[in-house]
């Protein structure tokens, strides 16, 4: 394959020239720094691939391409104009300096790969020598296809292995013509469709091949059209199958035959789930934690949730372990280091199933720094006041169960508590529960009875009173100031 770069700045050149033959090596590269060197080494030979600089391309209305040649612009002028003329001229691309290396060695090897296959002369590859596609095509264009079409969407679970992916699919024997568009996240593959099964069958020999060869799993989602639908539109379709790996996982191969779509969900935390994991928390339940969250996020089933309705979600689990955190004093340093990388998990990681493992162990870790601070270093009120937080929502709990738990006497709980921190076990128990009512008066659109259950008062008319007492209104005043 022959490449012609031409470029005002001679070093820029050489520069080009250096790093495209050192990483392919069965390309050649001439250079030329002005048009009239340009149009005596046309004369001579013509190029397979052109890198113009079109800040040498004074007059627009010149002609300096052979007609139907493959081209990249270059420009150090990020202008309407610029990037105009260099679609009008039919470029597959603009960079603007400074730029990449690795994009423009992308179109390099794409150009080459399909001057391997026009070089082959199978009736399947002539059919489309005039008629491939272009970024252009993808991304500001509405061009139609002639003929049905097979789209594949590969997604590397590490996209440090782009490069790769993209060599072992140019070297990979498919049955049709494939056309390659990387971008930084995944590949787009687009086939002349002959016969889909062959292709699928394709694909698993492709993935079964690249397995040998690398670590890296691979996410690959086929798509057929038949319908009148550009390929702008087919690309925007693709791309969005990237958004399924948060169920699905990397290591699949799946055929869609039906545009992505997500279901309504409400991201928050109920009342009634809040208290399950106020009591989860409390009893220190580590069983029940992980039960709770394989139940509820590995269990969904199609059409599934958005998945940044599911991570508003997590997040909202993660808000209750940290009130906990708070209530019990819990400052270890690695744990909030863990802490810190879950929530970060819960917004970047690609993958719903690894953030529910993460989860699980942060709070099996959380629960084991628990327990030795509650027999270690935490007092006897703040383990009173702990119980008290973790069972106020139950109404008949009170200081004959506090001290059952404790094994002492409800007397000696009762003067010890309010010796160390003056106030009776009654009053502070009262307080939290009246703290915990404020809350949901203020965060929810619970009714004023579910308020009054929630916060562990057996009779709504009772807890009006004590509301009332606590806070000078009533709890219907308190809601809407």
């Amino acid at each position: 394959m022959h490449v012609y770069v031409l470029t005002k700045d001679s070093l820029e050149a050489q520069g080009i020239k250096w790093m495209i033959t050192s990483q392919l090596r069965d390309v050649s590269v001439e250079t030329g720094d002005s048009i009239s060197k340009y149009r005596k080494d046309m004369h001579s030979r013509e190029s397979d691939f052109y890198v113009i600089d079109m800040d040498l391309w004074s007059v627009p209305e010149e002609i300096l391409l052979p007609s139907g040649s493959r081209w990249l612009g270059l420009s150090s002028d990020r202008t309407f104009q610029t990037t105009y003329r260099a679609l009008q001229h039919k470029a597959e691309d603009l960079l603007f300096r400074p730029f990449q290396p690795e994009h423009l060695i992308k179109h390099i090897q794409q150009a080459r790969f399909r001057l391997r296959n026009e070089k082959k002369k199978t009736p399947q590859l002539d059919s489309v020598q005039n008629s491939h596609f272009t970024y252009e095509d993808l991304l500001l264009a509405e061009t139609y296809p002639r003929t049905p079409l097979l789209l594949s969407a590969i997604v590397p679970a590490n996209r440090a292995q782009g490069t790769q992916l993209v060599h072992a699919l140019e070297e990979f024997a498919f049955p049709s013509h494939a056309e390659l568009f990387p971008f930084t996240d995944f590949i787009l593959v687009i086939h002349r469709l002959t016969e889909q099964e062959s292709l699928q069958d394709a694909y698993l020999a492709f993935y079964a091949s690249w397995k040998r060869q690398s670590n890296t799993l691979l996410s690959i989602y086929l798509y057929e059209s038949h319908g009148d639908i550009d390929i702008r539109s087919l690309y925007q379709k693709m791309r969005r199958f990237q958004e399924r790996i948060f169920y699905d996982g990397y290591d699949i191969l799946s055929m869609e035959t039906e545009d992505l779509t997500w279901r309504e969900m409400d991201p928050f935390l109920s009342p009634i789930e809040q208290r399950m994991w106020i009591e989860m928390l409390g009893k220190q339940d580590v069983k029940a934690i992980r039960q709770w969250l394989e139940q509820d996020f590995l269990t969904l089933e199609e059409p599934y949730p958005d998945p940044e309705m599911v991570r508003i979600r997590l997040t909202s689990v993660l808000a209750q372990i940290r009130r906990y955190m708070s209530a019990n004093s819990i400052q270890n340093g690695t744990l909030a280091k863990h802490y810190h990388q879950l929530f970060q998990d819960i917004v970047r990681e690609p993958v719903m199933y690894h953030i529910i493992q993460n989860f699980g162990d942060f709070t099996a870790n959380l629960m084991k720094e628990t327990s030795l601070v509650e027999s270690g270093t935490s007092n006897f009120s703040d383990k009173v006041r702990t119980m008290m937080e973790s069972n106020y929502w139950d109404s008949n709990w009170n200081l004959a169960a506090c001290a059952e738990v404790l094994q002492m006497n409800k007397s000696t709980l009762s003067r010890r508590f309010s010796k160390s921190t003056g106030k009776k076990f009654r009053d502070a128990l009262q307080e939290i529960r009246i703290g915990e009512a404020k809350r949901l008066l203020k965060e929810t659109n619970a009714s004023l009875e579910e308020v009054s259950r929630l916060a562990g008062f057996t009779h709504q008319s009772y807890f009006n009173a004590k509301f009332r007492a606590s806070t000078g209104q009533t709890p219907s005043q308190f809601r809407f100031n």
